[in-house]
């Protein structure tokens, strides 16, 4: 366990306090011994509870901290007189040899009492249900090696492509594993695997390639309209499928739509002329408050995955995803000159970091200019030729002619 040192928590700012490197460190109340605030390397920032259980010393975890006030943590933490013993825990939730499938159900319930979105909570369900459970609902939480896992990523990654949403799903229940006593912190034995796929981040997709996917788009339009309009908005937007689906006409006013919900919270869609037009033309044929209703249900489309494979087949392209797209109208964007703050606010980046996969793109366009001035600056420079009338040419004339 971590060493703990002691201070005041009333005078820290709990959201401004140095996290550790790597690992985790803990800061004991001084008001309330049994109180801890743990820093992890990973930004997450945790009430825990010291006590006792079985006649060892023992922690549970309390709840986010930069959600969870001070005051209110000490009122759960129980406050005990300066003298008394740390506070007895309750029974442990769980067993020693609780099971992946056993545990996994608290894991869920606990993140969605938390911040995450009831959209993420079906995801995890889902990929647990197909993925994770089958392979390893049995496997003893405790037991659980990082071989076996690295396993378990091969199968699962070999015939699906939901592997990083099942990879961050099972490594979320590690680390509330680890919270619950049920393994050694800084045992996550996903740790070491990537849950970000290497794919077209920061590269521009062959020129070739999106008039092909166009021309697929415009041999389509009678047959699947829907998803090529959306395929057609993605591409001139940069906005997340999702966001472009759930669209709705009340959302839209003028050269922005106005989203409620996105994955990173509420941000504005920003509308070019050709994607004003695609939803111009929509309108005219649309009496639902969805820009894409569902055919046969109440609400927006969900998913064009089977529209997508046609559209990809009819163009001739083999592996690409339709968050390729994205990627593309960013790293377009970089690569012409635009900055990467208002290329992150473009895409709904609440930080700086998701948007610097596309710096290099910005350096690679910066070095170019910079070779096309130094050579016009060495031309100029380079000594006189002597003609056969022996007169000196003027540095105009060898450095191009003109001045420009």
């Amino acid at each position: 366990m971590p060493r703990a040192d002691k201070i005041d928590l009333t005078t820290a700012d709990i959201t401004n306090l140095q996290l550790p490197l790597k690992g985790e460190v803990i800061l004991r109340d001084k008001v309330i011994p049994a109180l801890g605030l743990r820093l992890r390397a990973s930004g997450a920032r945790t009430w825990v509870l010291f006590g006792k259980r079985n006649g060892r010393t023992a922690r549970e975890t309390l709840g986010d901290a930069c959600h969870i006030p001070l005051s209110t943590a000490r009122r759960m933490a129980d406050r005990p007189p300066n003298d008394a013993p740390l506070p007895s825990l309750s029974a442990p939730l769980f067993g020693r040899d609780a099971t992946v499938s056993e545990v996994l159900p608290h894991f869920l319930a606990a993140g969605a009492a938390g911040r995450w979105k009831p959209g993420t909570i079906r995801n995890m369900r889902s990929v647990a249900d197909q993925h994770i459970l089958p392979l390893l609902g049995r496997t003893k939480v405790r037991a659980l090696t990082s071989q076996q896992v690295t396993q378990w990523y091969l199968d699962v990654a070999a015939r699906s492509t939901a592997i990083r949403m099942a990879l961050s799903t099972l490594s979320g229940l590690m680390v509330y594993a680890e919270d619950h006593g049920l393994r050694e912190a800084g045992s996550n034995p996903c740790r070491r695997l990537s849950k970000k796929w290497r794919g077209q981040r920061g590269h521009l997709l062959p020129a070739a390639t999106i008039r092909a996917l166009w021309a697929a788009l415009d041999r389509l339009q009678v047959r699947m309209p829907d998803a090529c309009d959306a395929v057609r908005l993605l591409l001139l937007t940069g906005a997340r499928r999702s966001e472009i689906l759930s669209l709705e006409w009340d959302w839209i006013v003028g050269p922005r739509a106005v989203l409620r919900d996105s994955k990173e919270g509420p941000r504005t869609l920003w509308l070019n002329a050709p994607a004003r037009a695609i939803l111009d033309a929509r309108k005219w044929s649309n009496s639902s408050p969805f820009v894409f209703p569902a055919p046969k249900a109440d609400g927006p489309i969900k998913v064009i995955d089977r529209a997508w494979t046609a559209i990809r087949a009819e163009a001739g392209i083999g592996r690409l995803r339709v968050h390729d797209l994205r990627h593309h109208f960013a790293s377009l964007a970089v690569s012409n000159g635009i900055d990467l703050h208002i290329v992150g606010q473009v895409l709904g980046h609440h930080e700086i970091d998701s948007t610097l996969g596309y710096a290099h793109l910005a350096t690679d366009a910066l070095m170019k200019s910079a070779t096309r001035v130094s050579r016009v600056i060495d031309r100029s420079l380079r000594k006189p030729r002597i003609p056969r009338n022996g007169r000196r040419q003027s540095a105009s004339r060898v450095s191009g002619g003109r001045n420009g």
